[in-house]
């Protein structure tokens, strides 16, 4: 890993510690927090060098590791697993692509302007993608045990 990718997976984790603290987040909630935003930015920098540099693949992985991550969290910190998550995705945000957008917008560039939200449209649909894979996959994890707990009438 070049000294670039580790220093944006540092600057990921701060951003995710200052969106849990602008979230009013415990302060005992917070490492967790950030170890899911480090969750998020080592997986999205691991799939875009070594799987595919589609940022569709890599933002979708990243999001399902951090909502898995944050299921976890949410049984070890006993709260809510979305305290986790929403700081934890903060890092995977298309801010540049979407900033990119409107400044082309601004300049009448509709081509770039184009390819810029097509971007940030892709990347906002796998984040969503890897969240809803892993609720569905929890759904029917609880649905399971639920089924399975319940005894036979005698």
């Amino acid at each position: 890993m070049s000294i670039d990718i580790i220093m944006r997976i540092i600057a990921g984790v701060v951003s995710t510690i200052g969106f849990a603290i602008i979230f009013r987040l415990q302060v005992k909630h917070i490492p967790l927090a950030a170890i899911d935003g480090l969750v998020a930015c080592v997986v999205y920098f691991v799939c875009l060098e070594f799987i595919s540099d589609d940022l569709f693949i890599a933002n979708m992985l990243a999001s399902f590791a951090t909502a898995g991550f944050a299921e976890i969290c949410a049984r070890i910190g006993k709260a809510p697993s979305t305290i986790f998550l929403l700081p934890g995705c903060i890092a995977l945000v298309p801010g540049g692509s979407l900033y990119n957008a409107m400044r082309c917008l601004l300049i009448k560039d509709f081509d770039e302007f184009g390819a810029q939200l097509l971007t940030t449209g892709k990347v906002a649909i796998a984040i969503g993608g890897g969240i809803i894979a892993v609720s569905i996959i929890r759904y029917f994890l609880n649905s399971f045990n639920t089924k399975s707990n319940k005894k036979e009438p005698a």
